[in-house]
């Protein structure tokens, strides 16, 4: 079967989402987005080549047909229960998982794989900093507190340094303000020890692995809302029926059970407007 988005004629998609009370806005940066959907209104971010913004467009339409589904989405991100119109527990789980799948690759496989190549990066810095520091204390333990090195630094502005990669210390009445950094923590402190570099260092690394875990942790429950897995998965079943149907077989039957059952409000119509050939 060939792809539906390559069936899909846009002019036609953008005038059958106008019929439908919807205004379609290609010259906006979609606020910051690759595209948004409130309800009556789709923006498709402006930078986005024509053929990225069909695929986006196909994803806000889905949200727009989750939206007439369940009004609240905005605030709720919708349930799988009613996109999927079941209550069984181990189908909802099952259709979470294999969402949830699709949308790792839906979703820009290339920003998960440059965040997981951050974190190794890091691992390996944190590892070389540690290494450095037991060479002259062998019995330092990550997580335990190094008291040496608090010792060293119990009157000087370097101990900031553990929480802040540049800081600024404010002079006195005869003295100018300095700015010292992790990246210059050597010049700034010329007297201090390998070691305490090297943990000041290690510190530093840690924060920022610590910042992109968090990141990392904000954008899965962000791609985990139901309102996201759907409108992810109707892009890729856009895309790719047959692989859609062997990464997801079950949200796949479920789905065109639902669909021959027009369960899906202007699903129907979506095809037999917007798409080339019949879909059945």
């Amino acid at each position: 079967m060939a792809e539906i988005r390559n069936r899909v004629d846009k002019k036609k998609l953008v005038d059958f989402l106008k019929n439908l009370g919807i205004d379609v806005h290609f010259d906006t940066k979609a606020r910051g987005n690759a595209g948004f959907c409130t309800g009556s209104r789709i923006d498709i971010s402006k930078n986005l080549s024509d053929e990225k913004a069909k695929d986006v467009l196909l994803h806000e339409f889905a949200h727009f047909v989750h939206f007439k589904l369940e009004p609240d989405i905005a605030k709720s991100h919708g349930t799988l229960e009613k996109l999927f119109d079941t209550d069984e527990k181990l189908i909802v789980d099952e259709i979470e998982n294999e969402l949830f799948q699709i949308t790792l690759i839906v979703f820009n496989g290339e920003t998960t794989r440059r965040i997981k190549a951050l974190k190794e990066n890091l691992g390996q810095k944190i590892k070389a900093e540690r290494e450095i520091i037991k060479k002259y204390y062998p019995n330092f333990q990550v997580g335990e507190k190094f008291k040496e090195f608090n010792k060293y630094v119990r009157f000087s502005s370097a101990k900031y340094l553990l929480k802040y990669d540049k800081v600024i210390v404010r002079g006195g009445w005869f003295t100018m303000d300095t700015t010292i950094s992790v990246k210059t923590v050597e010049d700034d402190f010329p007297k201090m020890p390998e070691a305490f570099v090297a943990y000041i260092r290690m510190k530093s690394y840690e924060r920022h692995r610590n910042r992109i875990n968090a990141r990392n942790g904000r954008i899965n429950r962000y791609l985990k809302q139901p309102t996201e897995l759907f409108a992810r998965f109707f892009q890729f079943y856009c895309f790719d029926i047959d692989g859609a149907k062997m990464l997801a077989p079950v949200s796949v039957r479920r789905f065109e059970k639902l669909f021959a059952e027009n369960y899906y409000p202007f699903l129907r119509e979506f095809f037999d407007v917007c798409v080339a050939e019949d879909f059945d």
